[in-house]
């Protein structure tokens, strides 16, 4: 358990910019911040951030909360693996006891493999270090590679033994059961319960997520081997599905922030080379094909990516899929080639950084130079082949979101390869209209499609939204200016100068009703009893409570999708803010409040006419009149006729 004073501390020191920050580029907009929602795919930005109250709110899939929140939902992290993660960035002290065979089983799966993996991070890290074979053989191809032993450190570079065993019995005598290692993917269990690890005389790559914890490791093998791959990299867990995420990301997101451009990559050594030299921003592939997911990741930083390949003409063709991809995703992509037989590794080997640097800026082209220029060669006079390569092109256009982006290309097609304008946009506009027919049939089948009709719902969600689809108004209006405006001044006595307050004056108009709606009731009672603790709530307490639902409903009262624009003020229209007429709208709440209230009470009564003595009948009655008579006093007051 993290002590409660300590997980105070950790949400009061989380700074919601930087938190949220450290994984999507953030802009300005207002007092507020603006970005596309990590959380789902989308155009035009719908997330936004409240600096001042600390929670952020996507008006698209309907995400929202606090730092912790943030971090438990994008990283998939429970709620103490939050708060450690957010102590270790603020640099908190939680104390807590070493973990036990006995915790790591009560932990759920999820948990257990960011700690099995990080322990094998380290195993294989120090093994490396501190073993003779891993000297001679592990940090020997290191050193030859020209890597520093800073770089070795920034990527935690490991090795692991030339040996069928040795990793699983270290990891066993630590106390990590074998079914949880085998799901890691670090080892794998043959007939008659042998155990084999995985990664045998190999140097290590961990993969790390967007937070910097390993997930998965990649090994190159130095021995000659033909029957054995060159590389292995771990199969996909429940924390690695390997088409969601790029090698070196932790160690680049914030340096494609700051230059608003990601250079790409295909291998781990082209990463850590460049980084080494100083040039940070740069990701790899991993040597799988390019996936949407994998630019969506690198687009939380940058609409900007810059694909470096290597010199070999054949693997740049087979490559060529990924522009497409990164245009699908909106974003602008440009194309390096380097010399024959070098590829980002080896070139920046050779010249250096600032020559490196250099080179892609001299020789960068956008996506229709690239590929024009590299498959005019093969076309020659043929013109087959010329129409073959017009229509690539045109397809690869209309996979741009952006209309103006898409007309610019296609001047810029028509130029180059001299062919009227209209006829590209016309054969752009067919292809276009059969992915949307195709997509709307898809659709109507029930297959999916490539637009989503809307973005999914969370099964938290839904139970939220079934809930208040039953919730009473009056009782949210009430729970919510509680939380909103509670420590609102409404009024001051003259006589003893003290202030009162909106919660003064609600929680006492409101002691003897019963708040119906379950998750209204639970907030209200939150509030009801720091009051009479002496504490002035605050809406903090609401949009960071370890309850998701009450921290989703309040998020939402936090977060009006829609702001009063201050051209009013502009032109002398003065619209009063809600807050300045809490008095008026107090008052009239509790007033719609009782006479719901009083309503079910002669409903309730009505029922009983039915099998009520003619004595009992006469006293029903009496008192339906009484309330009645009650109704409509309060029905008068509100203007509103009964």
């Amino acid at each position: 358990m993290i002590p409660q004073d300590t997980v105070q501390q950790i949400i009061q020191a989380a700074d919601i910019v930087e938190v949220v920050g450290e994984f999507v580029s953030l802009k300005k907009r207002g007092a507020s911040m603006i970005a596309c929602c990590p959380f789902h795919n989308e155009k035009t930005p719908s997330f936004n951030v409240s600096p001042s109250k600390g929670i952020y709110k996507c008006f698209g899939c309907g995400k929202g909360g606090d730092s912790l929140r943030f971090v438990m939902d994008l990283e998939g992290l429970s709620y103490p693996d939050a708060l450690r993660w957010l102590a270790k960035k603020y640099n908190i002290e939680v104390k807590e006891r070493e973990f036990t065979d006995q915790d790591l089983i009560s932990q759920n799966e999820k948990e257990s493999l960011f700690i099995v993996l990080e322990y094998a991070q380290q195993y294989f890290a120090e093994t490396m270090a501190n073993t003779e074979e891993g000297q001679s053989v592990g940090q020997s191809y290191f050193i030859e590679r020209g890597f520093s032993k800073a770089a070795i450190e920034k990527f935690q570079l490991g090795y692991a033994l030339d040996s069928r065993n040795e990793f699983v019995k270290k990891a066993e005598k630590a106390g990590f059961s074998s079914d949880i290692l085998e799901k890691a993917g670090l080892i794998s269990v043959k007939e008659g319960d042998v155990k084999i690890d995985r990664f045998r005389g190999r140097v290590i790559f961990p993969i790390h997520n967007v937070a910097g914890k390993p997930i998965a490791f990649g090994a190159r093998i130095l021995k000659t081997d033909p029957k054995a791959p060159k590389y292995i990299n771990s199969p996909e867990t429940e924390i690695y599905h390997k088409s969601q995420i790029v090698y070196g990301i932790y160690q680049a997101k914030n340096a494609i922030r700051q230059a608003d451009n990601c250079y790409l990559v295909e291998g781990y050594t082209d990463v850590v080379s460049l980084h080494q030299a100083g040039i940070e921003n740069v990701v790899a592939s991993s040597g799988t094909s390019l996936t949407p997911e994998q630019v969506r990741l690198i687009r939380r930083f940058s609409d900007n990516i810059t694909v470096l390949y290597d010199g070999d003409a054949a693997g740049i063709k087979a490559s060529l899929r990924g522009i497409d991809i990164i245009l699908e995703e909106d974003m602008n992509v440009k194309s390096v080639v380097f010399p024959d037989g070098d590829d980002p590794d080896s070139y920046i080997r050779k010249v250096g950084g600032a020559a490196f640097s250099e080179y892609v800026k001299n020789h960068q082209k956008n996506f229709i130079n690239f590929k024009t220029e590299l498959s005019l060669a093969d076309v020659g006079d043929d013109a087959i082949k010329k129409a073959e390569l017009i229509a690539d092109l045109v397809s690869s256009i209309t996979k741009i979101p952006n209309p103006i982006k898409r007309s610019v290309f296609y001047q810029e097609v028509a130029k180059m390869l001299q062919i009227d304008e209209n006829i590209l946009i016309n054969e752009g506009n067919k292809i276009v209209k059969t992915k949307i027919t195709d997509n709307n049939k898809r659709i109507e089948k029930g297959d999916g499609g490539i637009i989503s009709p809307a973005p999914p719902i969370r099964n938290q969600e839904l139970e939220i939204i079934n809930t208040l689809k039953k919730h009473n108004v009056q009782e949210e209006a009430l729970v919510r200016d509680l939380v909103l405006y509670g420590h609102f001044v409404i009024e001051k006595d003259e006589e003893t100068g003290q202030d009162h307050t909106l919660a003064d004056y609600l929680l006492h108009e409101t002691n003897d009703l019963r708040i119906e709606t379950p998750l209204f009731y639970e907030i209200y009672q939150l509030y009801k009893t720091e009051y009479l603790n002496g504490n002035a709530p605050t809406s903090q307490m609401f949009s960071s409570n370890p309850n998701p639902q009450i921290q989703d409903v309040a998020v939402s009262w936090l977060s009006p999708k829609h702001e009063l624009s201050e051209r009013w003020d502009k032109f002398e229209i003065f619209i009063p803010k809600y807050e300045e007429m809490l008095n008026e709208f107090s008052y009239r709440m509790v007033l719609r409040i009782r006479k719901e209230k009083i309503q079910k009470e002669i409903d309730a009564l009505i029922e009983e006419v039915d099998t009520a003595s003619d004595e009992d009948l006469e006293i029903i009655m009496n008192q339906v009149g009484k309330k009645r008579g009650i109704l409509k006093l309060i029905a008068e007051e509100l203007g509103s006729v009964i």
